[in-house]
């Protein structure tokens, strides 16, 4: 039985660009339909369903960006690739905070094209591939330690975009850890890789399907099993800028547990990178103040209770001690529920 071809959308302003493409995906037998204008795109989007779309960000009328954010709305079902010159990268973070599959970069190297075009078009893995690069690309434009933070910061807002209740919650993790590290008296030096560490720790959920972030209840076994992939996936998109190589370790084992129940590798008690359990810890604090919709946000004394608690099991005890101290001494220091709804509104 002969199935339909799989029908693309080539939209990019350049016409010798979009007939190269057709050519060559119509020789592996996709059905392949040409515009060169970002209003006529969306009109064919509109009029035929279509298995992938790759499109300029530069396209006149309206910007590939555009076309993606219309396609996640109207056609999620649309897979899209774009295609970006290479001044174009600080537009990545919003390509993908938007949903888009992948990019390329002109001069464009078919070979991958038609990789990519494949994987799309066969529902292909989509969790480290558009992230890491993209990480990988804007520390290319960066020239220091702090712009490289900054552009990977930005698949931390992609990650808080998929997830409304997240929004902050990194920078107030990364408050919690430092002034933590300060208190066991890590170094200075130590002190800033756990405040880069802190804000990029959770980075690898944008590899953990937005319905499962956002359930507003109970996960399932197998839903828990993809929330756990993410430290390994943050790690390894961390690691691809080789400025947060350090920092991608302690990524990577900050669910780990005291007791060695935690994850992903199942490390004990100071076989844990030091800078790891300081942010289970401080990630464990705002996880318990922060309102979510399956659960109002702890009362701050319930919060302390819960750190002594799980003190030998889930934390280094010296750190929850020391969390429970510091509290004791800064009693203003915690932002709560009702402060971080102001700071969003804000």
């Amino acid at each position: 039985m002969q199935t339909d071809p799989v029908s693309i959308l080539i939209a990019d302003d350049q016409p010798s660009v979009c007939r190269l493409i057709a050519r060559e995906l119509s020789e592996r037998g996709f059905d392949c339909h040409v515009v060169t204008d970002g209003e006529t795109a969306r009109e064919r989007l509109g009029a035929q369903a279509f298995k992938l779309l790759i499109a300029s960000i530069a396209l006149p009328g309206l910007s590939g960006l555009m076309l993606l954010a219309h396609v996640r709305k109207h056609r999620p079902e649309c897979k899209v690739i774009l295609i970006t010159g290479v001044g174009s990268r600080d537009h990545l973070a919003q390509a993908l905070m938007l949903g888009a599959y992948d990019y390329l970069e002109k001069p464009i190297d078919m070979g991958e094209l038609i990789a990519l075009a494949g994987e799309a078009v066969r529902g292909g893995n989509e969790v480290l591939g558009l992230p890491a690069r993209a990480a990988k690309a804007m520390e290319l434009g960066a020239q220091a330690r702090e712009a490289s933070l900054d552009s990977v910061r930005a698949l931390v807002r992609a990650v808080e975009a998929k997830d409304p209740y997240t929004r902050r919650h990194s920078e107030q993790v990364a408050r919690y850890a430092v002034h933590l590290a300060g208190a066991l008296g890590v170094p200075e030096a130590v002190v800033e890789q756990v405040r880069v560490s802190s804000l990029l720790h959770d980075v690898g959920k944008i590899g953990v399907p937005d319905h499962i972030l956002t359930k507003p209840g109970r996960l399932t076994g197998e839903e828990f099993e993809q929330i756990r992939r993410h430290p390994a996936i943050g790690a390894e998109i961390v690691a691809s800028v080789t400025l947060f190589r350090e920092e991608a370790v302690v990524i990577r084992h900050h669910h780990e547990c005291w007791d060695g129940k935690g994850y992903p590798d199942g490390l004990a008690a100071e076989q844990i990178p030091l800078l790891s359990r300081i942010i289970n810890v401080a990630d464990s604090m705002d996880a318990m103040l922060m309102t979510r919709s399956y659960k109002p946000g702890y009362p701050v004394e319930k919060m302390l209770g819960e750190l002594e608690r799980c003190a030998g099991t889930q934390f280094d005890p010296q750190i929850a001690a020391a969390a429970v101290r510091w509290y004791r001494v800064n009693p203003d220091a915690l932002v709560l529920p009702g402060q971080a709804a102001r700071a969003m509104a804000g």
